[in-house]
Formats: structure tokens, sequence, C-alpha cells
């Protein structure tokens, strides 16, 4: 059956509101950068944060990874990479990646302690109830309003449009579930997440909000998960979120978007079309992808989001997005064919 959440690709970005109440605005997502040699990362990503800062949206959402795993996870690049994000002119949501914690064992990124990264991150990345970015806005955050789960300051939401965005920390590498020193850490965060999805899709439905879209890193849909039954193995690190994401959007009813990052591929497709037709994921470029996507979500007559890419006019242009047909999803205009 066709889904009733109706995409489409559009060659440029259309027009843009601004203001909470605007019946069309724009936001843009990334993730997975900069990576590299500074020397050469870095003239790339200024260009890119210039240019979202000339086409000027509402909010900009980094979907984490802020480098590559082989890069150092040392307190000097980590800030270097939060003052990246203050220099977007609006505001920037970030939800952090595997990148900047998860993997940072590895010896080529300087065998750090995950989990004081990690504490590092929420101190330095999430020291308030705000976004970064040069014009930040409110988030109520999990570790504010959630006795139980004060450590999580980066799960955060926020009212746009009569629209809820979500952000979770779901990572990649597996979401650290198969780190064995690390199984108590990923339990309490797994569910920290799922509390938090559900009680954000409950208020969001109390308010009648108009669609959902949801933030998090991972790239959920590789292995560990099964696209003709729709379900994620015992092994997966993410069947618990991905099982509430499922549950909470099919009885949401509106549109719901999931973006993330992870994978590098600009594709949106729909995962769950039996089981939550009304949910269309979108993954973002990156690594030396190194582009942004605009997304226009016009409220009236009906919720309807619109892809962009928004290429960084300092790399050659991006490749053409994919989509992905899994039983029987409606097909996006001007998106390429099916692989």
């Amino acid at each position: 059956m066709k889904s009733r959440f109706a995409a489409a690709l559009v060659g440029a970005c259309l027009a843009l509101t601004t203001g909470a109440t605007a019946a069309e605005f724009t936001f843009v997502a990334l993730g997975d950068m900069p990576y590299g040699p500074r020397e050469q990362a870095y003239p790339a990503f200024k260009s890119l944060i210039a240019e979202i800062n000339h086409r000027a949206p509402v909010f900009t959402f980094h979907l984490g990874d802020t480098k590559s795993g082989l890069d150092p996870c040392s307190d000097q690049l980590l800030l270097e990479q939060r003052d990246f994000m203050n220099s977007f002119a609006s505001a920037l949501v970030y939800t952090p990646g595997d990148n900047e914690w998860t993997d940072c064992h590895r010896l080529l990124a300087g065998a750090y302690d995950p989990l004081d990264r990690l504490r590092f991150i929420r101190a330095h990345y999430f020291p308030t109830a705000g976004s970064l970015g040069g014009q930040p806005i409110s988030l109520e955050r999990q570790a504010d309003v959630m006795p139980g789960f004060e450590p999580f300051v980066e799960n955060s939401r926020f009212n746009w449009g009569d629209v809820w965005f979500v952000t979770a920390h779901v990572v990649g590498s597996n979401n650290n579930f198969d780190a064995s020193d690390a199984t108590g850490e990923f339990l309490a965060r797994d569910e920290a997440d799922r509390v938090w999805l559900a009680d954000s899709f409950d208020k969001a439905g109390a308010a009648d909000a108009k669609a959902v879209v949801v933030a998090i890193h991972a790239d959920m849909f590789g292995s560990g998960f099964d696209p003709q039954q729709e379900t994620f193995a015992p092994a997966s690190g993410f069947k618990g979120f991905a099982e509430t994401l499922v549950r909470k959007a099919k009885f949401f009813r509106k549109p719901v978007l999931l973006l993330f990052g992870d994978s590098h591929v600009f594709r949106v497709f729909h995962p769950f079309p039996h089981s939550a037709g009304n949910l269309t994921a979108m993954e973002v470029y990156g690594a030396e992808l190194m582009h942004a996507v605009a997304i226009t979500l016009r409220l009236d007559p009906a919720p309807m989001f619109t892809f962009s890419p928004l290429p960084n006019p300092a790399l050659p242009a991006p490749p053409r997005p994919r989509t992905h047909v899994i039983g029987d999803l409606l097909h996006y205009p001007g998106l390429a064919a099916p692989p």
C-alpha cells in the first residue's frame, strides 16, 4: 500500500520562512564530518558552513561523527569541532556519534577511555539546556525533566511549527552493545533512549503535533536488520530502540522522519513499509562527501517533507541520491532508480 507520507526530491532549496508558526520552513542536516587532515578538511568544512549560513535555515542538525575514526580523540580536536558548531549562524543541534567516544579505544584514535571521552563531550557540548550555534534555541533535555536519567544531557527535544524534533543518543559500532568493557553503559543509555523516545511521541500526540522528526547518528539498517521481516537480530544494539520507534510511529499515524548518518550515503527510503508506513528515513552525506541536505517541511494543507542536496562549493558536485524500495513503497520523483 502507498504511504500517506509524501516525500519528493527537489532540485533546489525552496523558499524559506522563519518563525515557529510558519506554514513552511527549511532546516539542514549533516553528519560524519569533517574527516581527514586539518589542512584539507577544515577549509572545506568552513566552506560548507558558509554556504549553510548563506542559505539561512532555521536550524541545523549535526548527526554525529565530528571526526574520522582514525583521528585522535584529544581534548583539542573535540573542542575544535564544538567551535565549528558554534560558527553556524543559526542554531546547531548535535547528537553524538561513535567516532567521538565509542571507538576512541583504537590505537590510531589515541587509545582513550571511551567513557572518559563521553564525559568530556557531555560536559563541553551540553553544558546548558540550549543548542549550539550563533542563535541558540532552548531545548528540553531528558536530564532535566526525567528523574533517574540525569546523565543524559544529550537527549533533547523541541517544538517548531507544531513539529516535534527529538534527538536520541544512538551510535554506530552497533550502539556500543558488543564492547565487552562497556555493556553497562549500553544498557543504561539504551533504556534512556527508549524511554525518551516513547515519552516524546506521547507528548507530541497529546499536543496534536503535525509530524515528528527523530535525529540519531547510527545507520541501524545494516547487519542485524532483516528488511523483509522488518526485524532486528537479538545481537543488534538497535533492536530495542528500533522496536520502540516502530511501535510509537505506527500509533502516532502522522508523518515521522528519521534522520541519521554513519554510512555516508544520501538516501531516502521507508525501512518499515508494513509495520510503520508513515515513517521515512533519510541518511545524510558524510566523509569525503562533505555536503549537507536541506529539508523543507510544508505544514499546510498536509505535512510534507522535501529533500534537497546542499552542495559544498569547495568540492565536486555530490552524486545522485539513492532510494531503496523494500516492499511496496512509493517512489520519490527525481531520485535515482532503485539499485
